[in-house]
């Protein structure tokens, strides 16, 4: 396909959404189909031969169950939580491939309206994003806590897999370490990758055909729902993380903040989950860990959907979330010297990224 021999300015300021029409080529109608299948494509065949090698390789070694950890969604194993985690981050390798090949541009242009990433604006905004975050999950957590412990079926549930794991013990300290080293190391990945495919991706796409913001905060919130546990402690925390992801993208112009925000959702979260598993405050933080879980992967279901804890748990962090995401939106108004509503987009005088060749 034919591309302009250099790059251009652009006529106007561009917001993020609106990445993909700094040059024809990229905003044709089926660029952003193309884009989808390609990521999709890879996300296949990567998930697959992870599954694939996971159980060839419990089934070599001598004395373990191919299923145990792997589906028993139990949020104290290392196996089971670093499964799924690894599952998500394989949306990052996804997602690059689509944009760079599906949709035949630079991974700048997914990244931020300056094509690139601005480390400036995690400086700026970092620490309050971790300080959010950190209140959402403990939000949860409380909510969890004062409407009691876990509901039979949740304590039914943690006994099964106690009992197949070793008699209803508490998990071990080696294992909670392993299962920490295994959540600091694969959710920053799992976050890029969600937040460059569910809401970058979504958010560009859709910015492709229609020019309002709103249209690609609706998708990424549709898209949220795949693969997902349609029960309403899932639901509430999932939508409201897809909305906040995907309005903070808009308005801050690139990926930086989203990908912390979840980051800084899930690391907290797996840890209290594991660590107060089978009491209130591990229910409601559960259902914070599926709501900001890869879709598809076991940690996107609860073991107990209908536990009055994770329904407590999922209301209060989307309360608190949408209270930090605003909180988020006039510090960077007052960063930018700009309304809390005005997004952050590619100046004027950049030129369009060149044009891939190959």
């Amino acid at each position: 396909m034919r591309e302009n021999p250099a790059p251009r300015p652009a006529e106007d300021a561009t917001p993020y959404p609106l990445m993909t029409r700094l040059r024809p080529s990229w905003s044709t109608v089926p660029r952003p189909l193309l884009t989808v299948l390609a990521t999709l494509l890879v996300y296949v065949i990567g998930a697959s031969a992870l599954l694939v090698g996971t159980v060839l390789l419990l089934a070599v070694l001598p004395g373990v169950n191919v299923a145990l950890g792997v589906t028993s969604g139990d949020p104290a194993s290392p196996l089971d939580v670093g499964l799924a985690l690894a599952m998500g981050a394989l949306w990052l390798p996804a997602g690059m491939v689509g944009v760079r090949v599906g949709g035949w541009r630079p991974l700048g242009t997914v990244w931020s309206v300056e094509a690139r990433w601005r480390r400036v604006m995690l400086r700026a905004l970092g620490p309050w994003v971790v300080g959010g975050a950190l209140l959402v999950v403990a939000a949860a957590a409380v909510a969890g806590a004062l409407v009691g412990p876990a509901d039979g079926v949740a304590a039914g549930s943690a006994a099964d897999a106690g009992s197949t794991a070793g008699a209803g013990s508490a998990p071990s300290v080696a294992a909670l370490l392993a299962l920490a080293v295994v959540v600091l190391v694969l959710a920053p990945l799992q976050a890029a990758g969600l937040e460059l495919v569910l809401r970058g991706i979504v958010l560009q796409a859709a910015g492709t055909w229609i020019r309002t913001p709103l249209a690609g905060v609706l998708a990424a919130a549709a898209v949220t729902l795949i693969g997902r546990e349609l029960s309403a402690p899932v639901l509430i925390p999932a939508l409201t993380v897809a909305v906040c992801a995907a309005v903070l993208a808009w308005r801050s112009g690139g990926l930086e903040l989203p990908i912390a925000l979840t980051t800084a959702l899930t690391v907290p979260s797996l840890l209290v989950s594991a660590l107060a598993a089978g009491t209130g405050a591990g229910a409601g933080v559960a259902a914070l860990v599926a709501g900001v879980s890869a879709p598809g992967t076991s940690g996107a279901a609860l073991a107990a959907p209908g536990a009055p804890a994770a329904l407590a748990g999922g209301i209060a962090a989307a309360v608190v979330l949408v209270l930090i995401t605003l909180l988020l939106m006039v510090r960077l108004g007052r960063h930018e010297g700009t309304s809390p509503l005005t997004p952050t987009v590619r100046p004027t005088d950049l030129e369009a990224p060149a044009a891939v060749a190959v």
